[in-house]
């Protein structure tokens, strides 16, 4: 028998070393066809030249090359943000280095695009050696990155390791590196030679860090090359690799090959963003959802527990058989005592059976079988089941009345002459006492009481089963609350949406007469709440609870909290507010705090003052909250980061991406109501010498001053954006062109007699603006651009005609007055 379960096991793990083997081949083969895929393309390349290799015009390839880098920029910072939020679940610390690096690669990524030829000079000359130090930095440091992060252990304690301390010295070594390259750039080894092209030093390096590349690939599919995130890995050294292949081949910096690295290099980030969305973010929920199955099993096989039981004694085989059915078959605690209670009445003969278990200081019959009713709790002190419990053994009683007992007197009525009693175990403790009672003197023997401590092994049995079946039931409902939870934060994206569905959810678990779910928004004048999810509260209810929280006068427990040590802001965290003080109810108040701010309050409430949450739920709400309060962190980053998509950062006003949003809804508002859309364009009139005279900060607080004005003087119902450089752009809905005119010469007037100061400098400017008006009497066929060049037009010929002035495009389909 053992030797064939020796066989067995090896056949088990020589299965498992098989079918790891197969998907290590799968993925080198997968790898192996990605390589000689990327790499044919740069042979064919360099094979057919007269077919394939071109140089591109400086402008557009100018504009190509931003593109890449901008979008290789946004995906190195992608990875950081990524890394970063997800750590505190993961303390992962390679995941946290790769994003490190990559913060830092994007540094230099940044200075590469605004060093590169035909950029506007980044501090000192553009050129194409500038440039190319600044880009084989960043491929040395991506390429050693990753193979260095290959040593690194998954979770460290060093404190090497810390978040901040690793993020302070990035960012300082990334600017300082730059910095030197820029100060000191004629003094470094020159990477590109101008009509000589890429020099032997930088191919040098650039095969540096493609080696780097081959012995990442090599030691990252020594670890686990089948898992998805380490294929990620290993694709994205693979896209690297032959990135660098091509940028060895370039001649020009527009041709062919600067091209296809540039694809290269933006996959291959691409895949290391995605690696690491799934180790810092999709792994965590993964774990919840194997936990959940792994529960799911547990309970499955306590399930299997009960409908297993074993005789120990052959004579009474069938009454166990039929007590052990019962016992797997139920998981009502009461119902699983009675039942023991009955088949140990049947198996004794006896009809007066009784078992009580401890509750306090007393003991509480919760199963009996007599013809009388006994007292629901006896003191252990006075009576048989107390001693019985007391002595820890099975104890028999010839004659009732030699022994008192708080129901003597029952007893004597019932003509009861002796008893046996066995105690109850649980883990080895005394839980409960189970007693026989009979009319005759001397009923019973020592052998009775030891086979009596079956039937109460049997009990202990019902009580472990019961308790662990409702433990259970209740861990798996937490941890299905919990997942519900976590995979709805992960799915909506709205503030109001997370708290709503956790309100619900907490809801509808603890049955609650009511519930309101606020969200906490931090303006400088303090706090102020809003309710997002109502139910069972009146209006003046919600409305009374509204002003209590946002009270800065009342102290609560979270009040505060930023200013406490980590250790009391975590204890507050998680505690449970209880309220009984309005409108008679019971208020338990759960806070959604994330880093000691208060992200939102949910509030239950019951009519009963009686009730509230039952006690045990700490942690199960105490993760509730804080998942929450980081899902609701999250939501307001991304509502935050979308509104910074959107706005020019120099003047709060929109910019050119929102205004031309803005101006095609309002265009299609006129095509459905007919009514009249002006656009005003204005530029400032020889800025350029602004900046020349007073510098460029000078021109940057004139430029924010100018959309101070815009927005201040133009009506609330008006879109206002900086179009571009100097030039602003306002849309004015429900307007015609003479109103438009009025309103900017208006504005004209105002700016011409305005002074702005700029630190002990008064500076006077004038504008010229162009309007124009679109109905749908003008004929136009696209008139999103046609308004747009009409203004700009305009805007043209008022600069034409001496500037300072308003100048309208008229058209010869509409008439105006």
């Amino acid at each position: 028998m053992l030797v064939r379960v020796t066989e067995m096991l090896l056949g088990l793990k020589g299965g498992i070393k098989v079918s790891l083997l197969i998907k290590t081949l799968k993925a080198n083969v997968r790898l192996a066809a990605l390589a000689t895929v990327l790499f044919g393309i740069v042979g064919l390349i360099s094979w057919m030249p007269e077919h394939f290799y071109v140089i591109y015009p400086e402008n557009l390839y100018l504009s190509i090359h931003t593109v890449a880098e901008i979008i290789c920029l946004v995906i190195a910072l992608s990875v950081f943000i990524v890394v970063w939020y997800g750590w505190p679940q993961t303390n992962n610390s390679r995941d946290l280095v790769i994003a490190m690096v990559f913060l830092a690669v994007g540094i230099f990524d940044f200075a590469h695009l605004l060093s590169y030829k035909g950029m506007p000079d980044f501090i000192t000359a553009n050129s194409e050696n500038k440039a190319s130090i600044f880009w084989i930095i960043s491929r040395l440091l991506v390429s050693g990155g990753l193979l260095a992060a290959v040593y690194i252990p998954r979770r460290s304690i060093s404190a090497v390791f810390h978040r901040l301390y690793l993020l302070t010295i990035t960012i300082s070594a990334a600017v300082s590196l730059v910095g030197m390259v820029i100060l000191f750039e004629r003094s470094l080894v020159p990477m590109f030679i101008a009509g000589h092209g890429q020099t032997v030093e930088k191919i040098t390096l650039e095969y540096i860090a493609m080696g780097f590349n081959l012995l990442a690939i090599y030691l990252y599919g020594c670890r686990n090359p089948s898992q998805q995130s380490v294929f990620l890995l290993r694709v994205s050294l693979v896209f690297s690799l032959a990135a660098g292949m091509s940028f060895t081949l370039y001649a020009h910096t527009y041709d062919s090959f600067h091209f296809l690295g540039h694809i290269y290099k933006i996959m291959a980030y691409y895949c290391v963003l995605r690696s690491l969305l799934q180790t810092s973010i999709l792994r965590p929920y993964m774990r919840i959802s194997r936990l959940n199955q792994a529960l799911k099993h547990m309970a499955e096989k306590r399930m299997s527990l009960y409908k297993e039981t074993r005789d120990s004694d052959r004579i009474l085989r069938q009454a166990f058989i039929q007590l052990g059915a019962t016992l797997a078959s139920k998981h009502d605690l009461a119902a699983m005592l009675q039942q023991v209670v009955t088949a140990t009445g049947t198996v004794f003969q006896c009809e007066h059976v009784f078992l009580s278990l401890v509750e306090g200081k007393t003991l509480k019959i919760v199963a009996y079988l007599s013809s009388f009713k006994p007292p629901e709790r006896l003191q252990p002190e006075k009576s048989f089941m107390g001693k019985v419990f007391f002595d820890k053994r099975s104890i028999v009683i010839d004659n009732v009345e030699n022994h008192s007992d708080v129901i003597q007197d029952t007893l004597c009525q019932a003509q009861l002459k002796s008893m046996v009693g066995a105690p109850i175990r649980h883990n080895g403790d005394v839980i409960g006492v189970l007693v026989l009672f009979s009319r005759k003197e001397r009923a019973f023997t020592q052998h009775d009481a030891q086979f009596l401590s079956v039937f109460s092994h049997h009990a202990g049995e019902a009580i472990k089963n019961a308790r662990a079946y409702e433990t259970t039931v209740e861990s798996f409902t937490q941890l299905t609350l919990l997942y519900d939870v976590v995979k709805d934060l992960a799915v909506q994206k709205s503030p109001g949406a997370i708290l709503t569905r956790v309100a619900e959810k907490l809801y509808s678990l603890f049955a609650a007469d009511g519930t309101v779910a606020f969200i906490m928004h931090h303006r400088d004048d303090g706090i102020h709440t809003e309710p997002v999810f109502t139910t069972g509260f009146e209006q003046k209810e919600i409305d009374h609870l509204q002003r209590v929280f946002s009270d800065g006068k009342m102290t609560w427990p979270w009040s505060g909290l930023s200013s406490m040590d980590e250790s009391t802001a975590y204890d507050s965290e998680r505690s449970l507010i209880t309220m009984s003080v309005l409108m008679s109810r019971r208020l338990n108040i759960l806070p959604l705090l994330a880093n000691g701010k208060l992200q939102g309050l949910i509030v239950l409430g019951w009519n009963d003052t009686t009730k509230e949450i039952p006690q045990g739920k700490e942690l199960m709400l105490s993760t509730i909250a804080s998942q929450t309060a980081i899902g609701l962190e999250r939501a307001y980053l991304y509502d935050h980061f979308q509104a910074m998509a959107l706005t020019d950062p120099l003047t709060r006003l929109a910019n050119r991406r929102q205004f031309e949003m803005a101006l095609g809804r309002e265009i299609s508002r006129t095509l459905n109501y007919n009514r009249p859309l002006s656009l005003i364009m204005l530029d400032i009139d020889f800025f350029k010498k602004v900046n020349d005279t007073w510098g460029h900060l000078a021109g940057d607080v004139i430029l924010q001053k100018m959309g101070a004005m815009i927005k201040e003087h133009f009506r609330t119902t008006d879109i206002s954006a900086r179009y571009g450089g100097e030039e602003f752009a306002i849309v004015l809905p429900e307007t015609g062109l003479a109103e438009a005119r009025r309103l900017a010469e208006n504005f004209r007037q105002f700016i011409e007699t305005a002074k702005f100061e700029v630190d002990d400098t008064v500076i006077t400017i004038t504008i010229s603006l162009g309007v124009a008006t679109f109905e749908i009497c003008t004929g136009w066929e696209d008139p999103k651009t046609k308004i747009i060049d009409a203004a700009d037009q305009s805007l043209y010929r008022a600069k034409q005609q001496g500037r300072n002035r308003v100048e309208c495009h008229i058209s010869p389909n509409c008439p105006y007055i």
